[in-house]
């Protein structure tokens, strides 16, 4: 009988085809931030999909800069660069297809991040599962909202997402996350799990309206919880719902028009000014586009939009 672990990496998204590439990405001294998508595909994943449709697109994470990796499961290591450790990961929310604790003790990370909502309980099933496999436990370090963390020049910040788990830690429910991603003038919003930005979150980001640069030098200059007015340069979103506006996960997931609508408002109001011939990226797609090649999905959806698939390398402005 296969022990706790065992069981955990048997059933698991690990592969049975390797897919894994060597990374050919460029120096991070470059300008932009580069973007490795280890999956792009919402909730469950069994390994035999892969074998009768190579499109078929595994559970949602992303590498940022060969050094920061968002959400991981077994299905990361599929696309994850040989040999490659991360100097740290950052969960979004605690569901199965975002967080699988054997696999990050496997991935070998040394500082796991989450909001402090649900810290302790990230800690515990990461110790387990470190002990099961007789492998070190990573560090795991309690975030809150709108409190950046710096590591290698990259600056991480959480913000609220529209998502929820009902996971009670120690009396206090989980709050989930969304992730802007800072280097250099570069400025990228991680956008997974969550029904859309909510007013919290984009007072956090820079990119509320009502926000303007005069009233935010007069009166909200001292409040953490509110930027200064600053555009998004790189725009990552969820598309779970796929075409389906009237789906009811449109409380805690988004459609490819919801995606549509705000990264267009955020262009006309000058919150979102990408390089010029840059698209936003959906992903976390599931429903009509989950085992789609993106070239079909592209020509099904609108031209502001790109949908990534897994082992897509991209270096965003």
């Amino acid at each position: 009988m296969l022990s706790g672990v065992q069981a955990a990496f048997a059933a698991g998204c690990t592969s049975v085809l390797s897919l894994s590439t060597s990374f050919a990405g460029v120096s991070s001294k470059d300008s932009g931030i580069l973007v490795r998508f280890l999956g792009s595909g919402a909730s469950g994943w069994k390994s035999e999909w892969a074998k009768k449709n190579p499109h078929i697109r595994r559970q949602s994470s992303i590498l940022v800069e060969n050094k920061i990796v968002f959400d991981f499961t077994m299905c990361g290591f599929d696309h994850l660069p040989e040999n490659l450790v991360p100097a740290a990961l950052f969960v979004t929310h605690s569901h199965g297809d975002h967080f699988n604790a054997p696999a990050v003790v496997r991935l070998g990370v040394r500082k796991v991040y989450t909001h402090s909502s649900w810290t302790s309980h990230a800690k515990t099933v990461l110790e387990a599962a470190a002990q099961e496999a007789k492998a070190p436990a990573p560090e795991v370090i309690g975030i809150d909202f709108a409190a950046p963390v710096e590591i290698d020049g990259i600056t991480v910040t959480a913000v609220p997402s529209i998502h929820s788990t009902s996971r009670l830690v120690d009396g206090q429910i989980e709050r989930t996350a969304m992730y802007l991603i800072e280097k250099g003038a570069s400025r990228l919003l991680y956008a997974t799990d969550t029904a859309g930005i909510s007013g919290d979150a984009a007072r956090m980001i820079g990119i509320d309206r009502h926000i303007t640069p005069r009233r935010f030098e007069k009166r909200t200059v001292d409040n953490p919880f509110i930027h200064k007015p600053q555009p998004l340069t790189a725009f990552i979103m969820e598309a779970t719902n796929g075409d389906k506006d009237e789906d009811f996960r449109l409380f805690v997931h988004a459609s490819v028009q919801t995606v549509d609508r705000i990264v267009k408002m955020l262009k006309k109001t000058g919150r979102f000014t990408p390089p010029p011939g840059q698209k936003a990226y959906i992903t976390h797609l599931g429903l009509k586009y989950r085992n789609w090649p993106s070239e079909k999905i592209e020509a099904d959806i609108s031209p502001e939009l790109a949908a990534a698939h897994d082992g897509l390398e991209v270096r965003l402005g």
